[in-house]
């Protein structure tokens, strides 16, 4: 068929429809993909980065407390400390409750789901008006099944599960705790009914 061109002509013209082909068609593609998931582990790592800034802050300020009889330079220093820590918290909860809808992109299925909620209800504890005490016991309890789950080893299966069902137990936990109580009903009598 093509007798006038030279054993290695052949060669040739397939390398550079490949090269036109490749280049045209396929690089395009494969940059696409390439800033989706650049985009998706930078997102992440941000995310990654507020939970352990949670959990680290939440630890802290459990731990450190300004115990009585200290000198006043002590006081003011573990105060300066303690505050410095409240805003990191409150930095890092504003930050995962401003950027939940990264967690759809970031991680699929019925786990998104529960990273969008401990995003919000991480926030709503801090800026609740529950007690300091109660706010962080529930963001550690919260963020340690979190961590378990989204920043964990993908192969253990059972502490994955248990932190899976703790997770949804603590939501639960809470959105029962932060429900008004349901107004007291009175049996109606039958000649109304």
């Amino acid at each position: 068929m093509l007798d006038w061109i030279p054993a290695w002509g052949s060669t040739a013209l397939i390398a550079m429809a490949t090269t036109i082909v490749t280049g045209r068609y396929i690089s395009p593609l494969l940059e696409v993909r390439n800033r989706r998931f650049q985009t998706k582990m930078q997102a992440q790592e941000k995310i990654t980065a507020a939970a352990l800034s949670v959990l680290s802050a939440t630890q802290k300020l459990q731990t450190v407390q300004i115990p009585d009889g200290v000198t006043d330079t002590l006081r003011t220093a573990l105060t300066e400390e303690r505050a410095r820590w409240t805003k990191q918290l409150d930095e890092a909860t504003c930050h995962l409750a401003d950027h939940a809808q990264e967690f759809v992109f970031t991680f699929r299925g019925p786990n998104s789901i529960r990273g969008m909620r401990y995003c919000g209800t991480v926030r709503m504890v801090w800026i609740s008006d529950r007690t300091d005490e109660a706010k962080l016991r529930h963001l550690l309890e919260l963020t340690a099944h979190f961590h378990t789950l989204f920043l964990g080893s993908r192969w253990r299966v059972w502490a994955l599960s248990r932190a899976m069902r703790g997770l949804d137990r603590r939501f639960e936990e809470l959105e029962e705790e932060g429900r008004p109580p349901l107004p007291e009903s009175r049996p109606v009598p039958a000649g109304e009914a």
